[in-house]
């Protein structure tokens, strides 16, 4: 009997033993299983997680193109509400992102990451960090801009719009290729290791089963239990996460749509421009030519397209330039440029010259370098400024320099007499029998007297002298670069006066209407001239002191008879001292 107790309290102790062990065992890989069950979980949700916030970067950089698009063509009532949209869409691109690189627990973004997409996001000059953190800086300073700088052409659209989606896009795209790949990856190695500890845990029960029987079986169908909740557990997972990659994929079927009609909004508008718009590739070969530009420049875009742009529309004395330019463009960037505008001077079909205003921009397509230009003919705007000019300078009637141009210009040679050591005289002259003329016939003859007194004197004087309208029937004439001699310039003045005085005097011919010939529409006129001068060098003095001098001057040879010079010495103040001699103060 002890015997038999004995053996069956052995056996006993041996199935208890072998009970606990495998018992022991199964918990130990039933733990380890549920452990890589949860893994896979967590591994799925976290995949998942990051690839929607990595997806919805992609959808937000084309939502911001969209809105900074919006926000340059809208009308002004419908601005404030889009760059509210604009600023929503920005900072909420700012927070994935960074959650993305620096982890949040708030949206389920880890803390770390692989290094393959370390890699992607921080290596290299095209890194995806660089690129989004570049894309959200000048997003902002889109929205900094007032709402009357924003323009088509704004430098910072043009990034946005043109040159970052392609780039940003793709790079996109690909860390949520990668994001899926290192998740499945991940997923699969955390199956394996389930499956295997599901296989060692089933073996077990089978040897519990075979062991120790009824006991073991009932657990085992416990288990078993459990294996099938799991997998309807993994299969409802695996549902969810085929549903978010489908509503992905629609999600870039419709950024990818977006991007289209981006593209021909761009066609569009560059059709419907006035200004031309030309891109052209590194090799300075145009692969763009709009409506715009054929009208402008004469070339049809079949004839423009494939063609060098510099050789086609740059006059041949600034091509050189032209080159050079653009190579230092390509290599440094766009550097100053960018924003800004600059006048040139272009070529038309028919060789014809014209001026034009050029704005340059550079991006990336198809992985090459390209420059876009916008060019806008101010032939019109030119002709106006010199209007502006004339009408500002000179005097209407004559043509000759105003008061304003006559002072500038006597500041000049006071400046020029004074850095050369050389004289210069100023002339102020007043007709001696003009007002009978006006009141006999008329202003409108008195005008052509004008006229005909302000040719006679530009070819008594240099090109390099002034003769200017004072006003009524007073000139000036301002002789630069005399002598280094005081003696000799008051003589090389002299003799210029008396040619002016000879020239005046001779008789006008004034033909107040050349269209009927039957009347003698032809009145004769003799005229003389006072003239008053002053020779100065190295004056410091107000420009009106010389003026007020040749005028004194003036009025001394009216009062000495009429068609004659007087001269002013400015060094010695001799005035007076020759109105009571009735002497000139030239030594002749």
């Amino acid at each position: 009997m002890r015997t038999d107790w004995a053996s069956d309290l052995s056996v006993t102790r041996s199935l208890t033993w072998r009970y606990l062990f495998a018992l022991s065992l199964v918990a130990v890989l039933s733990t380890a299983a549920w452990l890589s069950l949860h893994l896979v979980i967590s591994e799925q949700n976290s995949t998942a997680v990051v690839v929607n916030i990595s997806g919805r970067q992609r959808m937000l950089s084309q939502r911001t193109a969209l809105f900074s698009n919006l926000l340059v063509n809208a009308p002004k009532a419908d601005q404030p509400a889009i760059r509210s949209k604009l600023t929503d869409a920005i900072q909420l691109m700012e927070r994935s992102h960074h959650g993305l690189t620096h982890g949040d627990e708030s949206m389920s973004l880890p803390r770390s990451m692989s290094p393959a997409i370390h890699a992607m996001y921080f290596d290299g000059p095209n890194a995806l960090d660089r690129q989004v953190e570049t894309y959200i800086r000048i997003v902002h300073e889109l929205l900094q801009l007032n709402d009357g700088a924003l323009t088509p052409t704004n430098p910072q659209l043009q990034y946005i719009t043109q040159n970052a989606p392609n780039a940003l896009v793709s790079a996109l795209d690909q860390m949520v290729r990668q994001y899926q790949l290192e998740g499945e990856a991940s997923v699969i190695r955390l199956q394996k290791a389930e499956t295997i500890c599901w296989a060692v845990t089933l073996i077990l029960l089978v040897l519990e089963a075979t062991l120790i029987f009824h006991p073991f079986v009932r657990h085992l169908k416990a288990i078993l239990e459990k294996l099938q909740n799991v997998t309807e557990e993994l299969q409802l997972h695996q549902d969810r996460l085929e549903e978010t990659v489908r509503q992905r994929t629609a999600e870039l079927e419709n950024r990818s749509n977006a991007l289209t009609e981006s593209e021909e909004k761009f066609r569009l508008i560059s059709t419907v421009a006035k200004d031309a718009i030309v891109i052209i590739d590194p090799q300075e070969q145009v692969i763009y030519w709009n409506p715009a530009a054929e009208e402008i420049f004469g070339y049809e875009a079949n004839e423009a397209v494939g063609k060098n742009l510099h050789n086609l529309l740059i006059p041949m004395r600034y091509r050189e330039a032209a080159h050079n330019g653009f190579e230092r463009f390509q290599r440094y960037g766009v550097g100053n440029v960018i924003g800004k505008t600059f006048e040139i001077t272009a070529l038309r079909k028919n060789n014809e010259e014209f001026p034009v205003e050029l704005s340059v921009s550079s991006f990336s397509f198809r992985n090459n370098w390209h420059a876009l230009g916008i060019i806008r003919n101010i032939t019109e705007r030119k002709q106006m400024e010199d209007q502006v000019r004339q009408l500002a300078f000179y005097d209407t009637l004559t043509n000759l320099p105003n008061r304003r141009l006559l002072n500038d210009r006597l500041r000049q040679a006071m400046i020029n007499s004074k850095r050369k050591g050389h004289y210069a005289a100023l002339m102020m002259l007043d007709l001696d029998n003009f007002k009978p003329l006006n009141d006999i016939h008329g202003h409108p003859v008195g005008d052509l007297l004008l006229i005909e007194v302000a040719d006679r004197l530009k070819a008594c004087v240099r090109e390099t002298d002034t003769v200017a309208r004072f006003g009524g029937d007073e000139f000036v004439v301002l002789l630069n670069d005399l002598s280094t001699e005081q003696t000799q310039s008051i003589s090389q003045a002299r003799i210029v006066a008396e040619k002016i005085l000879n020239s005046l005097s001779a008789p006008y011919r004034l033909v107040i209407n050349k269209t009927n010939k039957k009347t003698n529409n032809t009145v004769e006129h003799q005229c003389t001239a006072s003239i008053g001068v002053v020779v100065f060098i190295k004056h410091d003095s107000d420009p009106d002191d010389l003026l007020k001098w040749a005028d004194d001057a003036m009025y001394q040879a009216k009062d000495a008879g009429r068609n004659s010079v007087r001269f002013y010495d400015c060094q010695t103040d001799a005035l007076h001292a020759a109105y009571n001699q009735g002497k000139d103060l030239v030594q002749k």
